[in-house]
């Protein structure tokens, strides 16, 4: 098939995850160009996607100061052009279009008739999910809103549970797999993941050196490491930021999806603000409460990583290649019912939801 794959280039984890589908489907002989969008450079994407990639503007959500900032995210639409891109797109050869919540491709699949297929998270909402909580205006906005954004004719949800839905677990990338597969280095000591990117860098270095007891090491988007007393501060690079993942004792970060199931995955503590305002993260950061698996707060402040940090560490999920499942399921013409492929993904699961 001659495939084209939406990514949507405003988070790592939207990256990483189409890095590795991309790379799987090729491997099965299929010819995918990928739609790049979000970014105003491809500088961040795999080698995979800029293999056969077209790079167009997309939308980009502003969160600044750890939390939504409505009037620049509306400031930087550019309606006309979004229009123009899905109109001027010549589709005419591709047999399927694969979308990671990435709403040019989805609007072209739409445009020319072609079949569509979303994987990722925030597909997990297309559907009506038995959440804990009072969640009900946040599960309704984003079920309203995802439809719309990214139409596509099937969408295969991605989540920590089922929640009555037909949801799969987490995709873990084969880069992570295999520095897992490697453990801990035995050198490591006690170190804690930080990645904040809706913080200053200023703010970060304040509440964590409030702690000079403990060692940190964030990523940020700096042009050259950095140290800060008890903090290191480093540009982003993947195959450092899973290094340092495999050998950290725990995670602090914004409920995002990716990063966490990759620190669930290995058995890592998760200290979690959620951005404010911003529905997806606060959905999530009720249902990492409600399932135990990982302390999420409001506000970060040095009592709070200080008590977090003295918990003990949680067994790794193991997630199976779900990934791999999916390519499969694809390369059979995508047939089988979603829901019947996450009934047999998630029992070999080792952590069973209920």
């Amino acid at each position: 098939m001659k495939i084209l794959y939406g990514v949507q280039g405003t988070g790592h984890g939207h990256l990483v995850r189409s890095a590795a589908m991309v790379a799987g489907l090729r491997g099965r002989g299929h010819d995918v160009h990928c739609l790049l969008t979000g970014r105003s450079s491809a500088a961040f994407a795999d080698p995979e996607i800029r293999a056969s990639h077209t790079l167009l503007e997309g939308f980009t959500g502003q969160a600044t100061g750890g939390r939504v900032r409505m009037l620049q995210t509306l400031g930087q639409l550019r309606l006309a052009r979004f229009l123009r891109d899905v109109r001027s797109f010549d589709a005419s050869g591709f047999d399927l279009v694969l979308t990671d919540y990435e709403p040019v491709s989805a609007w072209i699949a739409r445009r020319c008739g072609r079949p569509s297929i979303g994987v990722g998270h925030l597909y997990a909402f297309h559907r009506r999910l038995r959440l804990p909580g009072r969640t009900g205006p946040a599960r309704w906005m984003l079920r309203m809103f995802a439809p719309v954004y990214t139409p596509v004719r099937t969408a295969v949800g991605l989540h920590w549970h089922r929640f009555g839905g037909a949801n799969l677990p987490p995709t873990i990338s084969p880069d992570l797999v295999s520095a897992a597969e490697a453990g801990r280095p035995p050198d490591a000591g006690e170190r804690f993941l930080v990645y904040l990117p809706a913080e200053s860098e200023q703010s970060i270095a304040a509440l964590l050196g409030q702690l000079p007891n403990r060692r940190f090491v964030a990523y940020r988007p700096v042009p050259e490491p950095v140290e800060r007393g008890n903090l290191s501060i480093r540009p982003y690079d993947r195959a450092a930021f899973v290094a340092d993942l495999v050998a950290c004792s725990g995670v602090i970060t914004n409920a995002g999806f990716s990063l966490i199931s990759e620190a669930l995955h290995l058995g890592r503590r998760l200290l979690v603000q959620p951005i404010r305002r911003h529905p997806e993260q606060f959905l999530n950061g009720r249902a990492l409460e409600a399932l135990g698996l990982g302390v999420v707060v409001e506000r970060l402040t040095a009592d709070a990583v200080e008590s977090w940090a003295c918990t003990p560490e949680p067994a790794p999920m193991n997630y199976p290649d779900v990934t791999g499942r999916l390519i499969d399921w694809i390369d059979e013409g995508a047939a089988r019912p979603v829901d019947d492929l996450a009934t047999e993904v998630w029992r070999d699961v080792s952590w069973q939801p209920t």
